[in-house]
């Protein structure tokens, strides 16, 4: 829903900016802003190039607003309260079922993990595969308690 209301408000900001662009076109040709600005030798009003000139520019509105709507279709967004398992880490997704975390995020969003063993959990869980000579890592939790 919010990605959608996103989606409605940039392609109506670039639409406004195209057409404040055509207005401005327009401006120049009927009313001649080099002649009547910087005092330029005056210039009649030309329907072709006008037109011309407002085509290619909705043309590239089209072109513009088109790959912007496809990018955005493709933004993805977790969005609101997540409840998650306080032991099992497992989050509920809106049917009320226990899923893993990695399962929903991917469900939700496309993005894929990968897993690995930190070097304190390493130490902890398996000793002897550490080295004792590496300082214990500060994890980013602790850092937040500073």
């Amino acid at each position: 829903m919010l990605v959608a209301q996103l989606r409605r408000r940039v392609i109506f900001m670039e639409a406004t900016g195209f057409l404040a662009v055509i207005a401005v076109l327009w401006l120049d040709e009927i009313l001649d802003l080099p002649h009547a600005w910087f005092g330029f030798q005056a210039t009649p009003v030309n329907w072709v190039e006008g037109l011309t000139e407002t085509v290619m520019t909705l043309l590239c509105a089209g072109v513009v607003m088109a790959s912007t709507s496809q990018i955005l279709r493709h933004l993805k967004m977790l969005q609101g309260m997540l409840p998650v398992c306080s032991h099992c880490h497992r989050v509920r997704d809106d049917r009320g079922a226990w899923r893993q975390i990695e399962a929903y995020v991917r469900d939700h969003t496309g993005t894929e993990f990968s897993h690995g063993i930190c070097p304190d959990c390493l130490r902890v869980h398996y000793p002897g595969y550490c080295d004792d000579a590496d300082p214990p890592a500060v994890r980013e939790d602790e850092k937040a308690g500073d």
